[in-house]
């Protein structure tokens, strides 16, 4: 076969192309035309749908944006229980242990003395309230209770100033050692200088007072600007929680003797007005239960005795009513003991009732008049 050259030529630019078209790489991305780029946004446009076209997908794109609210379903007025608010009671305080209101725990106290016991002071927030002092023995019960009028009012003028040496005070001490009945008394003590303006134990103007019947042992308590102490009958005794002047109850009261001279100086002005009975001994710088002459008054003498004075008071040796060595203890441990004793001694009994011997304190004008005639008498 021949072939021509002009043939060979050809073969061969054609081998040629054709290997440079194999071995060439992808030509570069050229940018789009404006028509072409019009027509990608045109593209993209259409993967999102217009919500003004499609008012059902609207509403539903809302509600799957804003927060779904509760749908709450009101039963009827009849069916609907009424649920009352809820009251907050406050914590009810806890009284002080002399506060509270009890009755002996037993009738004997003990034969001995025990020193044993601690005093500690009660404080209130309020400045004006002097507060009181509470005494406990080795079993941490509380077996007594004192207070004192320090002056600067009307029953004591002159104020106590220990910085100055003047005692100027008016002594109020309820103890119940034991917390027995045997013993439940109240010593009362005026305490005033003598000429040369000193002041001397042995011129002390001591009172000690029983009450009967012996219910319950005493108590103290505050009430607004009062301290109220009752007495082992259930008959109250206002005093000021300040000054500790009395203001009302079944005390009277008067001013506190301040004679310079011992001899002439009375004993304290507290007089019970009550309708229980009463004991009281008194002496100058020593014990009154010991060595001295004792009163007893009742205040609901028999209304048929015609007697005079001598239907509702009664005076024995104080010998015959508490032991004159150890622990001076009363010596009738019961009221019923003591009763046999009156009947035999003085012609009446300790008076007997419930609820009616428990009496209201009166208003403070009349402890004070109840005092006025006091002086009156003294006078």
């Amino acid at each position: 076969m021949f072939v021509s050259k002009s043939q060979v030529y050809a073969f061969l630019l054609l081998t040629l192309l054709a290997s440079q078209q194999s071995c060439s790489t992808h030509s570069p991305l050229q940018p789009p035309i404006p028509e072409q780029a019009r027509e990608t946004e045109g593209a993209e446009a259409s993967d999102s749908v217009d919500a003004t076209s499609f008012p059902e997908i609207a509403e539903v794109e809302q509600e799957a944006t804003e927060p779904q609210q509760e749908t709450r379903i009101v039963p009827p007025l009849s069916e609907t229980k009424i649920v009352p608010p809820l009251s907050i009671v406050p914590a009810e305080k806890k009284n002080p242990p002399e506060s509270d209101l009890a009755a002996p725990e037993k009738d004997q106290a003990s034969s001995k003395t025990v020193y044993d016991t601690t005093l500690f002071a009660r404080t209130f927030e309020m400045s004006s309230y002097s507060g009181w002092q509470y005494r406990q023995n080795g079993q941490s019960k509380v077996v007594g209770f004192e207070f004192s009028n320090h002056g600067g009012n009307r029953i004591l003028p002159h104020r106590y100033a220990i910085e100055k040496n003047l005692f100027f005070s008016r002594d109020f001490q309820f103890r119940f050692d034991d917390r027995a009945r045997q013993d439940i008394h109240l010593n009362i003590s005026d305490w005033a200088p003598s000429r040369d303006r000193q002041f001397r134990l042995s011129e002390i103007m001591n009172s000690v007072m029983l009450f009967f019947p012996r219910r319950y042992l005493p108590a103290i308590t505050n009430s607004r600007d009062r301290a109220i102490v009752t007495l082992p009958t259930g008959e109250k005794v206002a005093f000021d929680a300040g000054t500790y002047e009395i203001l009302g109850g079944v005390f009277a009261e008067a001013p506190v003797d301040l004679n310079p001279d011992r001899a002439a100086r009375k004993f304290p002005g507290v007089h019970y007005t009550g309708k229980g009975l009463v004991i009281r001994a008194d002496s100058r710088g020593k014990d009154p239960r010991i060595g001295t002459m004792a009163m007893i008054t009742t205040g609901s003498p028999d209304a048929d005795c015609k007697k005079g004075a001598a239907c509702n008071q009664c005076r024995v040796p104080s010998k015959d009513l508490w032991d004159q060595n150890s622990a001076v203890r009363f010596r009738f441990s019961t009221d019923e003991e003591f009763g046999r004793y009156l009947a035999a001694r003085c012609g009446f009994g300790i008076p007997e009732g419930g609820p009616d011997i428990i009496m209201a304190s009166p208003l403070k004008q009349e402890a004070r008049a109840g005092a006025r005639k006091l002086n009156e008498a003294e006078e």
